[in-house]
């Protein structure tokens, strides 16, 4: 039970080794939210026809085991080619339930000869007027429209406007740090509320964004609180990351000193790497990159963790853990047949990086890791070399949505 969520995550780390890359590391949006619905706004950009409409009736059709849904428009939001009118009645082929004088929004997309609508979404007054003010994707300086609307007390209306914050990039998210409600951030993270859970990452790294010494001491009291293993521990690799963007260099090493050297806090471990890779990906002026490299090595002396970094030490090309790869090939905890074949890959991708940036005399790191490789039974590294192809696009281990783009490398 203890290590079920930490074991999943480590067999997810070893699949995608494959797919990190020395380039840019783009991850699908914040990486301590989980998956999103599609935002409002982007919805209504992709659509041609917007309705707001409100249900007359439901009919069926028993013998041919067809419905059909009967709307009238009270208001054209966008017309696609064909022109639609306040007052007419529109009938789409299936069914919904409904009162007389529900409100609902449609959306349909104009393919010249009818327009085919969406499922019908329920909405009130309220909803539908949030969703008209709601920025288009392109309007800049759009999240503060949003992040006021994170504590709607209509539900839908705040889960959409988290996940507009959740899923824009890290720079515009930053550049609105002296419009976040500190107050209010520190409400939200110690809520119980079940709803309010999977916001806590994000949270954790806007406080960071905006705190000051007394939120860093805030993060902290709740960072230190130890896990429990009977029971799910949500956004604590976020709140990590906005510690460590408060306190930079000094609070990064008190975690390493008491997550590391605390037994019982070992489930928090992967939710630090998780904040460290956060910190080289986004905030690297916060931490040097020296230190985020000593940070990650420190993982591999944990078996549990130690297969997991080795993608990051690759992206991030410290070559120096090669020699201590090698010598730990094939032993505990590299000694099962993913982590040999981890290490490989690490080895592959050092000489195909030295060779590519010293093509006439590559660096003793990468005729090293051509020395190792040669060792090997030429079929299995042929098999390796043909897992890990040529340098994909960078996956990411699944923390949260569309693009929070890092810095450049």
């Amino acid at each position: 039970m203890k290590w079920l969520p930490m074991l999943m995550r480590l067999a997810l780390c070893g699949l995608i080794f494959l797919g990190k890359t020395l380039g840019a590391y783009a991850v699908p949006g914040c990486p301590f939210c989980g998956p999103t619905d599609p935002p409002f706004s982007l919805r209504l950009a992709h659509s041609d026809a917007i309705l707001q409409v409100t249900w007359i009736s439901l009919e069926s059709n028993a013998a041919e085991g067809t419905e059909i849904t009967t709307f009238e428009i009270v208001d054209v939001v966008r017309n696609g080619k064909k022109i639609l009118k306040k007052g007419e009645r529109i009938t789409i082929p299936f069914g919904r339930d409904g009162q007389p004088g529900d409100l609902f929004l449609l959306l349909g997309k104009d393919d010249e000869e009818t327009i085919h609508w969406e499922l019908p979404i329920e909405i009130t007054e309220l909803r539908f007027g949030y969703m008209r003010q709601a920025p288009s994707p392109e309007t800049p300086d759009r999240l503060f429209f949003f992040l006021q609307f994170l504590d709607c007390s209509d539900s839908e209306i705040a889960s959409d406007a988290f996940a507009e914050i959740s899923r824009a990039a890290y720079q515009d998210v930053a550049a609105m740090a002296d419009r976040l409600p500190r107050a209010k951030l520190r409400t939200w993270l110690s809520s119980k509320d079940p709803a309010m859970q999977v916001r806590l990452g994000l949270y954790g790294m806007l406080l960071g964004l905006c705190g000051d010494e007394s939120d860093a001491s805030f993060l902290e009291s709740l960072i230190s609180t130890l896990p429990d293993p009977e029971r799910p521990r949500f956004g604590i690799d976020g709140m990590m990351a906005g510690y460590i963007l408060l306190q930079r260099e000094r609070g990064l090493q008190k975690l390493l000193t008491t997550k590391f050297e605390e037994p019982s806090a070992e489930d928090d471990l992967l939710p630090l790497r998780n904040a460290i890779v956060f910190v080289w990906d986004y905030a690297r002026e916060r931490v040097p990159t020296e230190v985020l490299k000593a940070a990650m090595r420190g993982f591999l002396d944990r078996p549990r963790l130690a297969a997991s970094v080795l993608m990051d030490l690759a992206r991030w090309k410290d070559w120096t853990v090669l020699e201590r790869l090698i010598v730990a090939y094939g032993h505990d905890p590299f000694d099962s047949e993913l982590a040999k074949q981890d290490i490989v890959k690490f080895a592959i991708v050092c000489e195909r990086d030295g060779r590519k940036t010293q093509p006439d005399s590559p660096p003793e790191s990468a005729q090293q890791a051509r020395r190792f490789l040669d060792t090997l039974d030429p079929k299995f590294l042929r098999a390796v070399e043909r897992s890990l192809g040529g340098i994909p696009r960078p996956l990411n281990i699944p923390m949260s949505h569309p693009p929070f783009e890092p810095d450049s490398p």
